[in-house]
């Protein structure tokens, strides 16, 4: 099973994990981290290789992180050298949002790390829409008893 770890600025990543299990119940190898304010980015770094060898059994990890560029990012990446070294097939996917995080965790089982990543990458793409502006274009009647 390919390993998931969410990494943020604050406590974005354990939301995201909570409305996982709300959705999809307990999950295993699925483990979050969050950067406080004031903390050095030497320790998140040292805390993503931590975890992602802990949720290493064989067939790889998925990193993602909220925003790209932003210190999550750079210290997961400062991590390559070192997943390299050991062997571990690793992504680091940024945007991190639900439905991301959704397909990861149910579609691991059955894929590998490189094709999940696609799947990923695309539904987060998917599930990005001006929701009004379909609505309207589709000539439906709206009627807010219906929802």
């Amino acid at each position: 099973m390919i390993g998931i770890l969410l990494v943020s600025h604050g406590k974005m990543a354990e939301g995201i994990k909570d409305s996982v299990k709300m959705i999809v119940g307990d999950v295993e190898q699925f483990e979050t981290l969050e950067l406080i304010p004031g903390q050095d980015t030497e320790e998140l770094k040292a805390n993503i290789l931590k975890k992602s060898k802990l949720l290493n059994s064989g067939k790889g990890v998925i990193i993602l992180v909220d925003l790209y560029g932003a210190s999550p990012y750079n210290a997961s990446m400062a991590c390559i050298p070192e997943w390299e070294k050991e062997g571990i097939d690793t992504r680091v996917i940024s945007g991190m949002n639900l439905p991301m995080t959704i397909t990861a965790i149910c579609n691991r089982d059955f894929s590998t790390v490189t094709d999940l990543t696609l799947e990923v990458i695309e539904a987060g793409k998917q599930d990005i829409k001006d929701v009004i502006t379909e609505h309207k274009s589709s000539k439906k009647d709206v009627n807010c008893d219906d929802y």
